[in-house]
């Protein structure tokens, strides 16, 4: 069953309770989507009125869609892992599903990474009348990487991922760098600063 055919009601309930059966990385990718659709309709809104946002949207549109099978990938692997923690599976096993429930949603968190990187390039494109609604977007994308990113972390600290952990340090090193850079270029415009204003 994919996700984006789950009822928002039984999405909810698989996530907020004792026995999730969606990770909070995948929770947090959800609530990147809803960003991304934030983001889209303001590029939307804003194409109305004279500005050329087809370019925009189209690659907007083609990172969503990679976000969709890395959600898809990542609520995979992280229900491999929980079964393979609650069953006691042998540490080949085990180790093969920690390894795969780290790996994808950093995945997931270099396109988190790339949808930001493109909101600030293309942010120009966007009318002051839907500021609120891009930077909203921005904002939730923000904060799934965040949460994306310490569910990688949380992987990081079981007593077999040392070695994952210095395979993925660079990698992860790097991410956070450029999330950050591309985040306070956002916060940094004009149009976010008349927000925080008013």
């Amino acid at each position: 069953m994919r996700l984006q055919d789950v009822h928002f009601e039984e999405l909810l309930s698989r996530v907020g309770s004792a026995e999730p059966t969606i990770s909070g990385s995948s929770a947090s990718l959800i609530a990147a989507r809803i960003g991304v659709a934030m983001v889209r309709m303001a590029f939307a809104v804003s194409g109305k009125h004279s500005i050329d946002n087809d370019m925009a949207i189209e690659k907007l549109d083609s990172i969503s869609v990679r976000l969709v099978d890395a959600d898809e990938r990542d609520r995979e692997a992280a229900l491999t892992l929980i079964t393979a923690l609650r069953d006691g599976t042998d540490e080949t096993v085990h180790n093969r599903a920690l390894t795969d429930a780290t790996r994808e949603p950093l995945a997931a968190a270099h396109l988190l990474v790339e949808l930001l990187e493109h909101c600030d390039e293309a942010e120009p494109g966007i009318r002051k009348s839907v500021a609120s609604d891009f930077f909203g977007g921005v904002e939730l994308i923000s904060g799934a990487f965040a949460g994306v990113m310490m569910a990688v972390e949380t992987n990081l600290q079981h007593e077999t991922a040392d070695d994952l952990g210095n395979r993925t340090r660079q990698n992860r090193r790097e991410l956070y760098r450029r999330h950050d850079v591309a985040v306070a270029a956002l916060r940094c415009r004009p149009l976010a600063l008349g927000l925080r204003r008013s």
